[in-house]
C-alpha cells in the first residue's frame, strides 16, 4: 500500500504514493584528506521487514541477547523476518513490526531517534532498535565482515532478480501527523514520501470495508517491471488495478507475509484514475 498526498490516488483497500522518490544525496563536500559521510538512502539500504508471530516458523534460530526466535532473512524472497517469543516478556525487542536498514555505523545512524534497545550481538550483525517521533520501529544493522551467505541462498538470489524496495505499511491505532482521510475506504493514511524511513501508516475506521490481511498486517512494497511475472506463485489478495500513476496488486506469500507490487507508468502516460470494478 502506498501513501496518499495531493498527488496520490486511492482505491478500495489501498492508497498509492506518487513517484517522488528523490532520496537526495546531501552529503557535505569532503574536506582535504577526509571522506564524505554517505547519505542515508532508505531504498538502497533496506534490509528487511520484521513481523512478530505466535506461530513457529521453520528454520528459526534463537537470538540469546533478545530471547527471540528469528527466521533467516536471506532465505525469504521478499526479505521478511518472522520473530517469536516463547513467553511474553520485556526483552530488548518489542513486539512491534519494524523496518530494518543496513548501516556502516549504528551510533551515527540513530541521531534524533528514541532508543528502544542498545545495540547488541544478533549473530550475523550488531543491531539496535530505535523509534521515530511518529512511533515507527527502526532497526539498524552493522553486518559483521564474516557474515557470509550460504550457497543455497546465493543460488536462490541468482534465480530471482532482486526487487527494488519502495516502502513498508504499518497499521496504526492512534492518529498520526499529516494523515488524510480516504472516504471510499474509511482509512486514514500518511505520506511515505515525507517519511525518512519510507513508512506508511494506515488507520482504519471500525466500519471500513477493507478486511483481511491487507487491513490486519504490515506489508512490504516493491517496484517491479511486470506485476504478473513478479506475482507468480503467490496468493492474490487484491488483483492488479490502475491507480493512476501505477498499476498495483497485493499478494500473500506461503508463510503469510503481505507483499505489494507496484508497476509505475511513464510520466507522460499518467492519467486520472478510476476505481477498480
Amino acid at each position: 500500500m502506498s501513501c496518499l498526498s495531493t498527488r496520490r490516488v486511492v482505491v478500495p483497500g489501498v492508497c498509492l504514493a506518487a513517484i517522488v522518490v528523490a532520496a537526495g544525496s546531501f552529503a557535505a563536500e569532503p574536506g582535504k584528506g577526509k571522506k564524505a559521510p554517505r547519505a542515508f538512502d532508505p531504498i538502497k539500504q533496506f534490509d528487511h521487514l520484521g513481523i512478530f508471530t505466535a506461530e513457529k516458523k521453520p528454520d528459526s534460530r534463537l537470538v540469546a541477547a533478545s530471547r527471540v526466535w528469528v527466521t533467516d532473512i536471506e532465505a525469504h524472497p521478499y526479505r521478511v523476518e518472522w520473530l517469536r517469543r516463547d513467553k511474553p516478556g520485556k526483552g530488548p525487542v518489542r513486539p512491534n513490526p519494524h523496518v530494518a536498514f543496513r548501516v556502516d555505523n549504528i551510533a551515527a545512524a540513530f541521531k534524533e531517534l528514541g532508543v528502544r534497545s542498545k545495540p547488541f550481538d544478533a549473530g550475523i550483525a550488531k543491531v539496535g532498535f530505535f523509534q521515530t517521533d511518529d512511533g515507527a520501529t527502526i532497526e539498524f544493522m552493522e553486518y559483521y565482515p564474516t557474515a557470509a551467505k550460504s550457497t543455497a541462498t546465493r543460488k536462490k538470489e541468482a534465480a530471482k532478480p532482486r526487487l527494488r524496495f519502495d516502502h513498508v505499511g504499518f497499521i496504526a491505532d492512534d492518529k498520526k501527523p499529516g494523515e488524510r482521510f480516504v472516504p471510499a475506504t474509511k482509512v486514514w493514511v500518511t505520506d511515505i514520501a515525507a517519511h525518512p524511513y519510507r513508512v506508511e501508516w494506515l488507520r482504519f475506521e471500525p466500519d471500513s470495508p477493507v478486511t483481511g490481511p491487507v487491513r490486519e498486517m504490515p506489508h512490504v512494497a516493491f517496484r517491479v517491471d511486470d506485476i504478473a511475472e513478479a506475482a507468480k506463485g503467490l496468493k492474490v489478495l487484491l488483483e492488479p488495478f490502475d491507480a493512476g500513476i501505477a498499476k498495483v496488486g497485493f499478494y500473500q506469500t506461503a508463510d503469510g507475509a503481505v507483499v505489494e507490487f507496484m508497476q509505475y507508468y511513464e510520466k507522460a502516460k499518467v492519467k486520472k484514475p478510476s476505481a477498480p470494478k
